[in-house]
């Protein structure tokens, strides 16, 4: 008697896979490294070479899901994806091996084998992925209990190996594809089959045959009894204990596996746990194998092969084991093996670069979003990332604050982001502009806002950045050319309507006017950032709440504190009062606070219309702490803490204040005055407040309070002065 040498397992792993295990691991387990299911796949390929056979596939779907394709069998998996390559290198693999071959010895023993035996060409896997490189480290493990005695192959005449005819083969597939349409798919891969000896006519004239065989459909190929004098029966491995080979001769019984293996003498691997059940389970020392490795297609070709294998102990084997006349139950589990070799033919790992094979673009996709998901896994489950990545962001201005404000949207995940600027780049802008540089300022200067989206493009080729070179009409700024100013408004108003964050970075205060009464019309939400020498100040701009909103609450916008409109504030002014004066920290410091305060708005189910939390100066801990578990304490819990109005901050003591402003029902831009009127005279409403001084502050109210403010100021004049003259006349 001779040896058997199996076909050991290889797996192939689909790509999709990698990416399928990287997006569980970020958006589900996070930390989580329990094992989780995974199904795998194999086929009988008759096409493919001997060394690419017998392959075990994972697919892009394997870890969610229990579809089986026609023409695979399936295979029960396990994988442990664990959070380090330290856990992964110090992971005890003999241990992992051992649980899983338990698993299969444990079912054999108890029987539940039967309603699951895919579970004899069962694997587990363990793996590390490092999310950050896109490379996969990988070791799979098909177990396969040893058995012992072991089984070796039986020589002499009409033993050893054989084949079927072609005729047989038809017969047996057509056989098999029937039986596989009445049992569930993990018992495909497993099963037993009979040949039905033709039985002497009955009294009644007809053929002795079953009548489970007469009345099995068969395809126009399929041989009769009348061919071969017998017919193809199969059944499930349970059926082997209900009497399935009862009367049937030992060279016509068959235990059966499909068999992927293409090497003609060489079965499968998975015969080697098939084999631990025939001792083990059903108590023979001899048995008939069928390699089954024909395809419904190809089913004249007659690849199968038959196996006559015996376990027991010659004079030649060791004395240790069981009595070779009575084969029997093992206590306990044999020796197993199974962890597959890698390229080397090593017992050791496998390591995937999943970064040569997939597009820049998808990589830098999800490397962004990776940072951002972490978030989730420890600090803020919560946080709700999908409403940031979708807010569509406009930016009015594209110089240093804008710069800051688009880098800082895009760590946050912000897809969309448009620029609108009117200015050049100049040789004093790279130092401080983050998105420009040195070649941006020859020629004259590129366009601003162009070149800003290009630069973000650049950065990162997955944002929709988008530049439009317009001025925004200013207050205080008569028009000189009325159709190009109109058509700015219409273009301003349309890239408005289109976005749902307007941010406020521009240079002088009236140009923010227009896009403060526009944007509280539109009922957008406003961020607005302005800048001193050392001072900042930080704010969103209120929404309407209308009487049938019982929560929200209207804040004040920038122009709420003043008592006059905003004015040509350009006009004499000298060189350090043109251009922005600052220290060079400030832009950076309001910049990534007045995107931290657009995160923090989304995050809060009332968004724009979010109430204030007050807070105290950064300067005492403990009332900001105190603020901080206030805020905690109503009824939504904020994943990032507190959702201030205006933050205004002091660089000289490094100071700032978190401070709650009112709407005033006289502003210039918010009042409801205001936007009525813009609501319903659109261009010549801004037509007339821009051309005509003096106009807004009337039909908002500030020139009465002006009025009023001059009228007490004289009669307390008159007052001081009537008291001065008593006291001379005394």
């Amino acid at each position: 008697m001779s040896s058997i040498l199996y076909t050991p397992w290889s797996s192939d792993i689909e790509l999709a896979f990698y990416a399928s295990l990287a997006s569980l691991k970020i958006n589900h387990d996070r930390l989580n490294d329990s094992a989780r299911k995974l199904l795998g796949l194999y086929e009988v390929r008759p096409g493919d070479k001997p060394e690419r056979s017998c392959r075990m596939q994972i697919y892009g779907n394997a870890l969610t899901t229990d579809e089986i394709p026609a023409s695979y069998y399936r295979a029960e998996g396990m994988i442990k994806n664990v959070n380090t390559i330290e856990e992964y290198k110090n992971m005890d693999r003999a241990a992992v091996l051992e649980r899983a071959a338990r698993t299969i010895w444990d079912a054999i023993n108890d029987g539940t084998i039967y309603s699951c035996p895919s579970l004899l060409a069962s694997f587990s896997a363990i793996s590390f992925a490092d999310l950050k490189k896109y490379k996969f480290t990988y070791h799979f493990a098909f177990p396969a209990i040893h058995s012992t005695p072991p089984w070796k192959s039986m020589q002499g005449p009409g033993t050893g190996r054989s084949q079927l005819t072609s005729k047989e083969t038809t017969g047996l597939v057509d056989a098999v594809q029937t039986w596989k349409y009445r049992v569930d798919s993990r018992q495909h891969g497993f099963f037993l089959a009979k040949k039905v000896r033709k039985q002497p006519f009955n009294g009644d004239g007809r053929s002795g045959e079953g009548e489970e065989e007469s009345n099995r459909p068969k395809s126009p190929m399929t041989p009769g009894t009348e061919t071969f004098g017998y017919t193809w029966a199969v059944g499930s491995l349970a059926d082997y204990e209900t009497g399935f080979f009862n009367g049937v001769d030992k060279q016509d019984q068959y235990v059966c596996f499909a068999d992927p293996s293409n090497y003609p003498e060489n079965p499968g691997w998975m015969l080697r746990n098939l084999l631990v059940l025939v001792r083990q389970r059903w108590h023979l020392d001899e048995v008939q194998v069928l390699c089954y490795r024909d395809t419904h297609i190809r089913r004249d070709e007659s690849r199968s092969i038959i196996l006559n294998l015996r376990s027991y102990l010659t004079p030649t084997d060791s004395t240790t084991g069981p009595d070779p006349k009575e084969p029997g139950n093992l206590l306990s589990m044999p020796k197993a093996t199974g962890w597959e070799r890698n390229e080397q033919n090593k017992l050791s790992s496998r390591l995937v670069d999943l970064a040569a094979y997939m597009d820049p673009s998808r990589l830098a996709d999800q490397a962004v979003d990776l940072n951002l998901k972490l978030i989730k896994w420890r600090i803020a489950p919560s946080i709700d990332l999908d409403v940031i990545k979708t807010t569509k962001c406009l930016l009015l201005g594209a110089g240093t604050l804008g710069s800051y404000v688009a880098r800082n949207l895009m760590g946050w995940g912000v897809r969309k982001i448009t620029f609108i600027d009117n200015a050049s780049v100049s040789f004093s802008n790279p130092v401080r502009q983050p998105l420009f540089n040195f070649k941006d300022c020859l020629e004259g200067g590129a366009k601003k806002a162009i070149q800003a989206a290009a630069a973000l493009t650049e950065i990162y080729p997955g944002v929709d950045a988008q530049g439009h070179i317009m001025s925004v009409p200013m207050a205080g700024h008569p028009i000189v050319d009325e159709k190009k100013t109109k058509a700015d408004f219409e273009k301003l108003r349309r890239l408005i309507d289109e976005h749902d964050a307007i941010f406020l970075l521009m240079d002088t205060r009236e140009s923010r006017w227009l896009p403060t009464v526009m944007g509280k019309a539109a009922g957008k939400m406003v961020l607005n950032a302005a800048l001193g020498f050392d001072t900042f100040v930080v704010m969103r701009h209120g929404v309407m709440v209308t009487a049938d909103e019982k929560e929200g609450e209207e804040l004040g916008c920038y122009f709420c504190n003043d008592v006059v409109a905003p004015a040509d504030s350009l006009k004499d002014a000298t060189l350090d009062q043109q251009c922005t004066v600052t220290r060079p920290g400030i832009a950076p410091i309001a910049s990534a606070l007045l995107v931290e305060l657009l995160v923090s708005v989304l995050q809060h189910p009332l968004r724009a219309r979010a109430p204030a939390t007050s807070a105290p100066s950064s300067s005492t801990l403990q009332p900001a702490t105190a603020a901080f578990q206030a805020a905690s304490s109503n009824s939504f819990n904020h994943p990032l803490g507190v959702v201030p109005h205006q933050i205004r901050g002091f660089l000289s003591n490094f100071n700032s204040l978190s401070i709650k402003g009112q709407p005033y029902d006289c502003c210039s831009a918010c009042s409801a005055k205001i936007v009525d009127l813009y609501k319903s005279e659109g261009w010549d409403f801004v037509k007339r407040a821009i051309n005509e001084k003096g106009w807004v502050e009337e039909v908002s109210g500030l020139k009465e309070v002006q009025r009023k403010a001059e009228e007490a100021a004289e009669g307390l004049e008159w007052s001081e002065g009537e008291e001065e003259g008593e006291g001379e006349l005394l």
